[in-house]
Formats: structure tokens, C-alpha cells, sequence
């Protein structure tokens, strides 16, 4: 009969294989392709993701990168830019280069070169066509988000992250169940397996409030 200690380190070993095969097969099917998302596990420390939901507009083996879809910051569009801007939200995208401008938007017509991340969604393209776009009135505010930063981790960090359970993944998912909804991250949370949810009414971070 095997000993209690050793059953234990056996089934630690076990779980801790099994574990890793699924982050690995799950990143397998991730890396080159954007558009998937990461929502912040509720007892994620980080204040800068703090009930955050990621879109990942890039990922593969040298890096990842994100914006943050859920978080409006204090000023709007016209407060951030110089010129004559609308005063449309300005969303906090991520901790790094929080003075450099992002946008994900769904007029591949009016705006070129912009990266396909997800159904009917596009991250960047030509800066030039956006402020057109806007000046002639052909975009508007539910067409276009804004972001300041973004989420950025090195090589293997994210993975590394992901085995410490800092993050739930969700699939791609067309526009209409994210875009405009309120209250993303609650929303989606409720569709997490139980001992996730089990978290969700941990303290949040109160000047996030």
C-alpha cells in the first residue's frame, strides 16, 4: 500500500502535468492568432487590471500585447488630444505608454491598414483617415474606442501568469456581446466554472469604485 505522503506527491505531480497540458494546448491554439481575451481572476494583486477584461491584439512566443475594454478613464478624447476632437470616452488601455494613443474600431472601410483581432473588429490603421473620418462625420463614438497604454508582458510572462491562475481566457466573441455592454466583466464572470465565481465578491481594489 503506498503511503499517504506519497499518494499526495503523486497526485500533486499528476495534477500539476495535467495543468500544464491544458495551458499549453490552450496557448497552442492562441499564439498567432488575436482577438481572444483575458479576464483578471478577482484576486489578481495587480491594481493596474483590477476586474480588467483584455482584448489581445497580439501573441506569440516573443510577446503578448492587449487593451483593456472595460475601463473609462477620468478624461475624454477631446481633454487628452490637442485640436478639435469630439468628447468621446477615453479608455485606460493598459499601463504601458499611457501618453501614446490606441483604438480598435469596425470601419475597415474608412480606416486602412488597421490588424483584423477579432469578428468584425480592427486594431490601429491609418491615423490620418481616422481624424478624417471623424471631421466628416462618417465615424462615430460606437464605431471607434480610444485607449491610452496598453497591456504589454515579455516573453514566456503571460504563460508563466497563466499557470498561477492570474487569468481566465475567453474565446473570440462577436462585437454584440461585448461592445456596448455594461458591467463586462460581472457579465462574462458569471458564465466562469464555479471556483472562480467563488471569488467574485472578494473586496475590489476601492479607488477603482
Amino acid at each position: 500500500m503506498m503511503k499517504p505522503l506519497v499518494i499526495e506527491a503523486f497526485f500533486k505531480v499528476f495534477f500539476a502535468v495535467v495543468v500544464q497540458g491544458h495551458i499549453c494546448a490552450k496557448l497552442g491554439s492562441m499564439r498567432g492568432n488575436p482577438g481572444y481575451f483575458l479576464m483578471a481572476h478577482p484576486l489578481l494583486e495587480d491594481e493596474n487590471f483590477t476586474r480588467s477584461v483584455l482584448l489581445m491584439t497580439k501573441w506569440d512566443s516573443e510577446q503578448a500585447e492587449g487593451l483593456i475594454i472595460n475601463r473609462i478613464s477620468q478624461y475624454t478624447l477631446d481633454q487628452a488630444l490637442n485640436g478639435a476632437w469630439p468628447d468621446w470616452p477615453l479608455y485606460i488601455g493598459g499601463p504601458v505608454a499611457t501618453d501614446s494613443l490606441y483604438y480598435v474600431h469596425r470601419r475597415p472601410d474608412l480606416i486602412p491598414n488597421g490588424e483584423h483581432v477579432g469578428p468584425d473588429l480592427f486594431f490601429g490603421g491609418d491615423f490620418a483617415a481616422v481624424r478624417s473620418a471623424i471631421e466628416r462625420g462618417e465615424i462615430n463614438s460606437s464605431e471607434i474606442r480610444f485607449m491610452a497604454g496598453y497591456a504589454g508582458w515579455a516573453p514566456q510572462q503571460l504563460e508563466a501568469e497563466l499557470e498561477q491562475d492570474s487569468w481566465i481566457v475567453r474565446e473570440p466573441s462577436a462585437l454584440s456581446t461585448w461592445w456596448n455592454r455594461e458591467e463586462l466583466y460581472r457579465s462574462w464572470a458569471s458564465e466562469w466554472p464555479d471556483h472562480h465565481k467563488l471569488w467574485l465578491n472578494s473586496p475590489e481594489e476601492p479607488h477603482w469604485n
